[in-house]
């Protein structure tokens, strides 16, 4: 089953018991083609700012062949031997401003409006080069290019917004985002440094969100105790920052489904 097939119910919102605000989608299904007004706003400053934090890598992209609303780009820095793993980010996300909700305070809305995704991969992922498609790609190392764009893209298509702490399920079922993995959705952690943010020329912040895969069981637990608590078991169990396919649950003894 594909990452993120359906989100059920009525746009609403609902509150767990950690705080966090639940909101549901309706399908979007007889929706039409939403072709994107600009795309590439912030591309080159993205690109100059990853290429410091991470100087002297191979890159490549996909570029999105047919685009929705925004145009999603996923880019690749390659491994090299002092760091043997892939940076991958996405640019796009940030073109329109995201419709950040009461949840934020009014007058600190403009600082999360814009926003990118990022992940660390494995350096024996196989991602293939310049030129390279999906189709070429086994889908269990293009599985996390696919969640980067469909979650780069879902606030835009939705008219809310991602943010850091925020828990995005497989369906209502946690269904796994890929055969290959057992994960059931994903968190958004921020990053640290450089990393966490920076502020493009014409003065936007732009947010800069490491997306984790999760099991459900690590949802669940946040929708309970909050994201501080989460990350305080992420940082206790030690967390991969690159990631493992196959790492364990870090929660695997929490029962409850608080969204289910």
């Amino acid at each position: 089953m594909g990452f993120l097939d359906k989100l059920f119910g009525k746009k609403k919102e609902e509150v767990s018991p950690g705080g966090s605000t639940i909101y549901r989608y309706p399908s979007q299904d007889d929706r039409k083609l939403q072709l994107p007004e600009d795309a590439g706003t912030y591309l080159e400053e993205i690109e100059a700012h990853f290429d410091s934090i991470f100087p002297g890598r191979e890159s490549f992209v996909y570029h999105e062949l047919i685009s929705d609303i925004v145009h999603i780009d996923v880019h690749i820095m390659k491994p090299t031997e002092k760091e043997p793993f892939y940076v991958v980010f996405t640019t796009g996300m940030s073109d329109k401003p995201m419709a950040v909700t009461h949840d934020v305070p009014k007058e600190q809305r403009r600082d999360y409006e814009l926003a990118e995704l990022f992940m660390f991969l494995p350096g024996s992922w196989d991602l293939g080069g310049e030129g390279t498609s999906a189709a070429d790609i086994h889908p269990a190392h293009f599985w996390p290019i696919r969640m980067l764009k469909f979650l780069a893209r879902f606030p835009h298509e939705y008219r809310t917004w991602l943010g850091y702490g925020h828990t995005i399920p497989n369906g209502p079922g946690y269904a796994p985002v890929d055969d290959s993995v057992s994960f059931g959705g994903a968190v958004l952690s921020g990053g640290t440094g450089p990393l966490c943010s920076m502020t493009a020329k014409d003065g936007r912040k732009i947010n800069f969100y490491h997306l984790v895969p999760a099991y459900k069981e690590e949802i669940e637990y946040k929708l309970k105790y909050g994201m501080s608590a989460l990350e305080k078991v992420f940082q206790e169990k030690d967390l991969p920052m690159v990631l493992a396919p196959r790492r364990p649950n870090l929660c695997p003894d929490f029962k409850e489904v608080l969204d289910g």
